[in-house]
């Protein structure tokens, strides 16, 4: 049993005191099942882990049996193949950044919670662009012999960065869901961007169909590692409050909304996340397939991500 932090009485968004419990889940890619409990708000349906885990004591769930730290490691001599497929994720988000803001070699691309910055070095050698990659911990690079060492990553958190940074780009993949404070942080964001600042955030979608299948076993949850789960209403509210204004509202992202279907099944089926992955293959690639039909109404049904695109609200 983990130390956790005082139980939140009004919505983190919306300031409505009329908050309810909406479902328990057990830890996710994590050997201790503790349950945590995720309430909602009546007013704006915003969910958020009630109470969270102190931030002191997440560190142990982030352990062998949590599958991104792994990598494509965990898939033994399918590495290659895993690896690829990481590769091709870095490309999607670097067109959805081109598509939203031409690039230069003065655009500065930020990356909030980087972890390894395969993306950013995909900006830097593709469009030459300046980059800056921000993460609590050098995990995702320091072990890498070098191979970052042309990029500028900053151990830290959003309120170190510089009031002088002015990025072109801010990407948040699969960030905000693990802010604690996330108000307070998009509110700093924008007071060091440009009037031109364009904010990609991708989160897990709380109104996704995956998300109604799978229930408690949903791996959007990421249960305690998600303290919030957003909608579109939601988190366009929450980006309103904090001075940027939405120009995109999209049903999908860049990451395959397979991986979610995926992993909600082997939460369900009570996988040991800490194996060698090898034996998954054949059914992991099997599923994809079968699930490709799904693919082609991913932008008017949403699977189980979603992207928002947003600027600056003028001062």
């Amino acid at each position: 049993m983990f130390a956790k932090m005082k139980k939140i009485e009004s919505c983190p968004i919306c300031d409505s005191s009329k908050i309810k419990h909406f479902i328990t889940t057990s830890a996710q890619m994590h050997p201790d099942k503790e349950a945590f409990k995720f309430d909602q708000c009546e007013n704006c349906k915003y969910v958020f882990l009630n109470p969270k885990v102190d931030p002191n004591q997440l560190e142990a769930y982030y352990t062998e049996y949590y599958l991104p730290y792994r990598g494509p490691e965990a898939w033994g001599k399918f590495k290659k193949l895993v690896d690829g497929s990481f590769k091709k994720l870095d490309s999607r988000k670097l067109n959805t950044v081109k598509h939203s803001q031409p690039l230069t070699q003065d655009s500065l691309v930020l990356d909030i919670g980087c972890g390894q910055p395969s993306f950013l070095k995909l900006c830097q050698e593709k469009e030459g662009c300046r980059t800056l990659g921000l993460d609590f911990s050098d995990n995702g690079w320091r072990k890498h012999n070098g191979k970052y060492e042309s990029l500028s990553l900053q151990v830290g958190e959003i309120s170190d960065l510089s009031q002088n940074l002015k990025p072109d780009v801010i990407t948040m993949w699969h960030y905000l869901e693990h802010d604690y404070t996330p108000l307070e942080n998009l509110k700093y964001l924008r007071s060091i961007s440009k009037s031109t600042t364009k904010l990609i955030i991708e989160v897990p979608n709380f109104d996704s169909s995956s998300r109604k299948k799978f229930g408690q076993h949903w791996a959007g949850w990421h249960t305690p590692r998600h303290p919030s789960l957003f909608s579109h209403y939601n988190l366009e509210l929450l980006l309103k409050k904090s001075n940027w204004k939405v120009e995109q509202n999209l049903n999908y992202g860049t990451m395959d909304p397979y991986l979610i279907y995926w992993m909600s099944k082997m939460e369900k089926r009570g996988i040991e996340w800490d194996k060698n992955m090898e034996k998954e293959i054949v059914p992991f690639i099997t599923g994809m397939i079968s699930f490709l039909p799904k693919r082609i109404l991913e932008k008017k049904l949403s699977l189980g991500v979603m992207t928002i695109i947003a600027t600056p609200i003028a001062s």
